[in-house]
Formats: structure tokens, C-alpha cells, sequence
């Protein structure tokens, strides 16, 4: 199991920019907890994380993507969508939005939303940077398992269908993301986290006065 955890530098992303490619999933840091990951372009990879957390399909992953303009190409975005994500991304938001490509996967086929974000955590965003693709993720857990922050408490790594965990020394809060839904222009917290809904309403009252 120690072979398959691997230290933060060039060389590591360029290794698991590889293993992604392959089609393998990996355990990484994260600015909320650690996740696991696959290419969201690539159907096997990402069932291999619903089989490894033994979670339903009907719970869809998020995508991480490395910019809004990657965002735009998976989901159609709003007004306020576009708002939101300029005043939180990279950070702990991830925003609903209506599906636009039907070539990436995260979950049940006929969902016609996403749920997307852009980390902020220098080691995954290099990673999405180097690989220029998409990726699934959730946190690295079993089914409702304890979330894990640090790579001690990654129980999962054992699982076969892991191939990597990557450790950086950059921070982890230990705090799930804030899901939103602006879908109907309105405000629809799903999961509650550290951007509440009176941060959401200032930025639109902002929006909305000018």
C-alpha cells in the first residue's frame, strides 16, 4: 500500500497524469477533503470510483475543471452562474448548472445537470492543468464513510482499483463544498458548507444593483 503514495513535485503529476490517461482512479488532496479522481471522459474510470465507494449512481460526481472557460464547455451558464463562479472560484462552490456535453460522465446518464467547481489547491489545479481534461471526483470514502483530511485516515487506498494517492503539503480544510443551484434564478442550497447562502445573496444583490 506505501508504494502507491506518492509525494507532490513535476514528476508525480506527470506520473499521474499517465495513470489518469490509462484509465486507473487515484486518491489526491483536495482544498475541502481528500477526493478520488478519474478522467471524466472516460466511462470505466469513472464507474471504478462508484464501484470502489460502493456508491450509487444515482448520486452524481462532481467535475473538477482548471477554468470557467472549461466549465462552459460541460454547462450552460447563467448570469448568475457566471457570477458566482468569478467571485468564488478557485474555492469550495460547486455550482449546478444544466448539462451541455453528453461526453462526460459522473453518474445516472440521464441527469441533465452537473455540478462542477475549480479547486483551490495548487497541487490538484497543476494536475487539471497538465492533463487538460475534466475529472470526476467525490471524496475519498466509502459510502457514507467518515471524509477523509489527511492521508492517514484514507482507508480506501487499499481498494485494488486505486492506483495513487498523491500528498502535498498544501492546506486541506476538512470541509465539504457549498453545493448551489441557480437553475430558475434562484438560490437552492443542496449542501451547506463554508460559503453560506447571505455570501451567495450579496454577490447577486451586487449584480442586480448595477
Amino acid at each position: 500500500m506505501i508504494h502507491k503514495i506518492i509525494k507532490y513535485s513535476k514528476n508525480s503529476i506527470r506520473l499521474l497524469k499517465q495513470s489518469l490517461e490509462n484509465g486507473n482512479i487515484i486518491a489526491v488532496p483536495t482544498d475541502t477533503v481528500y477526493g478520488l479522481i478519474a478522467d471524466a471522459y472516460n466511462e470505466k474510470a469513472v464507474n471504478k470510483i462508484f464501484r470502489t465507494k460502493l456508491r450509487p449512481k444515482k448520486l452524481p460526481l462532481i467535475i473538477f475543471v482548471s477554468s470557467i472557460k472549461e466549465a462552459k464547455k460541460i454547462g450552460h451558464f447563467s448570469k448568475y452562474d457566471e457570477l458566482l463562479a468569478n467571485a468564488f472560484w478557485p474555492g469550495d462552490l460547486t455550482l449546478i448548472v444544466k448539462k451541455k456535453s453528453n461526453k462526460i460522465f459522473y453518474g445516472h446518464k440521464s441527469s441533465t445537470t452537473v455540478g462542477i467547481r475549480i479547486p483551490n489547491h495548487k497541487a490538484l489545479l497543476n494536475l487539471l492543468v497538465e492533463t487538460k481534461k475534466p475529472f470526476a471526483s467525490t471524496s475519498a470514502n466509502s459510502h457514507k464513510g467518515k471524509t477523509p483530511r489527511n492521508i492517514d485516515e484514507l482507508d480506501i487506498i487499499s481498494n485494488k482499483e486505486i492506483a495513487y494517492a498523491l500528498i502535498s503539503n498544501h492546506k486541506i480544510t476538512g470541509t465539504e463544498s457549498t453545493i448551489v443551484s441557480m437553475i430558475n434564478d434562484k438560490i437552492n442550497i443542496l449542501r451547506p458548507g463554508r460559503i453560506s447562502k447571505p455570501m451567495i445573496e450579496a454577490q447577486i444583490k451586487n449584480l442586480q444593483r448595477h
